[in-house]
């Protein structure tokens, strides 16, 4: 089995993930960490998104992690990129970076990253012809972002900045429920999960998979399905699980 890595959302799902010796990492938003948390080199430390009003809060935030024992953090976009070298800590590429080519994962290995995940909206195939000079990993489970956004459509487009997910969502045209996910910025979240659990196989050199976890009561529970290997079934139907893009590609 590939190396399995976690993206959590709170704190309740740190201490479940930090529980589970089968995720190599675990990517945790900067707001709950602190000198109490355990297993911190586990931690791959998440900023906020958006760096617009925020680059020297953010690296001022990442030193302070730094000194507590945080030693990784990831980069969502390239205006991350030196904030994660200033304040001393091995840099991580995250899936926002759009890395969608060779050319783009050599790239981002120059500037320093240990590894990479890769665009989500790379089909199996071409995923497969890539080459990167670091390891490279795939989202392979959870509500892939739809939307990011700094004024919260929850609250009528006023702004949303005090990082407590609400757990409220919007309902699309099919009556689907579009949930949302909070922190300076609000994430409306796929209604369909995600899930190539029983494809894994078509992603051979991808060294590690990303399980993100949003809504889950149980991320134990979640994870060993998918280290089984087990198809879309229980709760999934086919109107509430996707492959994503991984075999149509971009429309």
């Amino acid at each position: 089995m590939k190396k399995l890595r976690a993206e959590v959302v709170d704190i309740k799902q740190l201490e479940k993930a930090l529980s589970f010796d089968r995720f190599e990492y675990i990517y945790a938003h900067e707001r709950f960490l602190n000198k109490n948390t355990h297993q911190k080199e586990k931690i791959i430390v998440l900023p906020d998104i958006f760096l617009g009003d925020c680059e020297e809060k953010t690296l001022n935030r990442l030193k302070e992690l730094k000194e507590l024992g945080f030693s990784r953090a990831l980069a969502h976009t390239v205006g991350h990129i030196p904030l994660i070298q200033k304040a001393e800590m091995t840099l991580h590429g995250g899936m926002r970076l759009n890395i969608a080519n060779s050319l783009s994962a050599e790239f981002f290995a120059e500037q320093g990253a240990a590894d990479i995940i890769v665009s989500c909206e790379l089909t199996a195939s071409k995923i497969k012809a890539l080459n990167s000079p670091v390891p490279y990993g795939v989202v392979a489970y959870g509500r892939l972002p739809l939307m990011v956004t700094r004024r919260c459509p929850i609250k009528d487009g006023k702004p949303c900045n005090n990082g407590n997910n609400c757990r409220k969502y919007l309902t699309d045209r099919q009556g689907k429920k579009l949930k949302t996910l909070c922190s300076n910025t609000v994430e409306l979240l796929n209604p369909d999960i995600l899930t190539i659990a029983d494809k894994i196989a078509d992603f051979p050199a991808a060294e590690f998979f990303v399980l993100k976890f949003t809504d889950e009561k149980d991320i134990i529970s979640a994870a060993e399905d998918f280290i089984k290997g087990k198809k879309p079934q229980g709760n999934f139907t086919k109107e509430n699980f996707t492959r994503g893009l991984y075999y149509r590609g971009v429309e």
